[in-house]
């Protein structure tokens, strides 16, 4: 549109307007119905720095700074397939219910995740409906004294590898290498806009 003749001021109006219409958001589902295949798929989260906003904003211990978590599902090639926004200080544990709703219609046989998401009534939960979660276990983890094992496949497991570029691609959008919007819906309109333009490319 700047291209055209249009002013940024008018561009920023217009992408605002078609983020409280939920468009944004709308596009970015149907695309990622089209483009992936969840059979095995992926949990992460990533943070984006932020100032101190009021609105989803908050400490992580673990990278030691402010921000806004953003908690994807993607693929077995790392495309986005679902996306869930939180606190910096949000445990990465309570996106996963969310995403499970998000996805519950896709066709599911091994979710992939990292030892920060290990809670036993959740690999319960997921074997009942028919999936695997595959991540490796602690020691000070649960483990059944009789009966199999909670199994690990690190060839499966390499997927999750592609989901971590995908959370470089999303930092590599030079307005989402910090938070700078103060409305939270402005910031996940950028959000949604760059996972559209990840899910056109790889197409």
């Amino acid at each position: 549109m700047a291209e055209c003749g249009c002013s940024y001021v008018s561009c920023f109006r217009y992408l605002k307007e078609v983020q409280r219409r939920g468009k944004l958001k709308l596009i970015y589902k149907m695309l990622a119905k089209q483009m992936t295949n969840l059979e095995n798929c992926s949990i992460d989260t990533t943070l984006i720095p932020s100032f101190e906003f009021q609105a989803l904003t908050g400490w992580s211990g673990k990278h030691k700074q402010v921000g806004t978590k953003i908690s994807l599902v993607a693929d077995e090639g790392g495309l986005p397939a679902d996306c869930q926004f939180g606190k910096g200080s949000t445990n990465d544990k309570v996106f996963l219910p969310d995403h499970v709703r998000a996805i519950k219609n896709k066709k599911k046989k091994v979710m992939n995740l990292d030892m920060g998401y290990m809670n036993l009534d959740f690999r319960r939960e997921m074997q009942r409906i028919g999936v695997r979660v595959n991540m490796k276990v602690r020691d000070q983890d649960f483990t059944r004294k009789r009966g199999p094992k909670f199994s690990f496949d690190e060839e499966k497991y390499k997927a999750r590898l592609l989901l971590e570029r995908t959370n470089g691609w999303i930092k590599n959008f030079r307005r989402l290498r910090l938070r700078r919007e103060f409305h939270i819906a402005m910031f996940e309109a950028f959000v949604f806009l760059a996972l559209i333009i990840i899910l056109i490319r790889s197409g």
